[in-house]
């Protein structure tokens, strides 16, 4: 299993779907906590609060900045996603010190950032009738949440789900707050926090289905024949 892990992540690593930073990279220029100008002319990243890293980042990956423009554009036009490593980015420079997440969280991390990233866009660009196969892909998008995610399925319960009616703004703004929760999660325990969420979405959208299959299996029910010479059968109907 930890073979297979790794290799998975060598794979989003080398393809054109890098997520966040590679901390030991950044800080061997920018220093343990972020401390130092890189080369002696960046600006002191500590002293940058996210919003500033992310435009910083946004400008490299559009070909912009300073002095340092050539190096960075290398890191961040690999399809970085830069809310992820403005967040990571911005972690690290508050945190005393330097430790890299293990294998298994960054993979983790980067297939939920990516994933949520493109399910974002899609509902963005949906119309009405496409929202059918948009609650499709997050129900698939939970589910594989919870086949691998063995610290979510303790904390998730099928009996609690409850039909919600859910609009096209609900759950846009559920699946953007997600992902914003994920960008920020430095540990497994954040990170589960953030899937409980969306899992929780998925269900909603599981029971709202059932409903409406059952309402409808009721309306074309085929009527009891009740005219003259009629069997009463209704003793042999199971009540539901």
């Amino acid at each position: 299993m930890k073979k297979i892990v790794t290799l998975a992540l060598v794979t989003l690593v080398t393809t054109p779907i890098v997520l966040l930073a590679d901390m030991d990279r950044c800080v061997s220029c920018h220093g343990v906590d972020f401390e130092k100008k890189a080369l002696g002319v960046s600006r002191v990243v500590k002293d940058m609060n996210e919003s500033e890293i992310k435009e910083a980042l946004d400008g490299y990956k559009a070909g912009k900045g300073g002095p340092m423009k050539e190096l960075m554009m290398a890191e961040v036009n690999l399809g970085v996603d830069t809310d992820a490593m403005s967040a990571d980015i911005y972690h690290e420079s508050r945190t005393k010190g330097f430790e890299e997440p293990s294998d298994e969280f960054i993979f983790q991390k980067r297939l939920n950032v990516r994933t949520l990233h493109n399910l974002k866009e899609n509902i963005q660009n949906a119309e009405k009738k496409d929202m059918k196969k948009i609650s499709t892909q997050i129900k698939a998008t939970a589910f594989n949440m919870y086949a691998y995610d063995k610290a979510l399925r303790t904390k998730v319960s099928f009996d609690e789900f409850k039909p919600k009616e859910l609009t096209k703004k609900d759950i846009l703004q559920t699946v953007t707050h997600v992902k914003k929760c994920v960008d920020h999660s430095f540990s497994v325990d954040e990170m589960v926090e953030c899937e409980v969420e969306f899992f929780n979405l998925a269900g909603n959208l599981v029971k709202n289905e059932e409903k409406k299959i059952k309402a409808k299996s009721l309306k074309n029910k085929a009527p009891i024949f009740t005219g003259e010479g009629a069997v009463d059968i209704h003793q042999y109907l199971e009540k539901k």
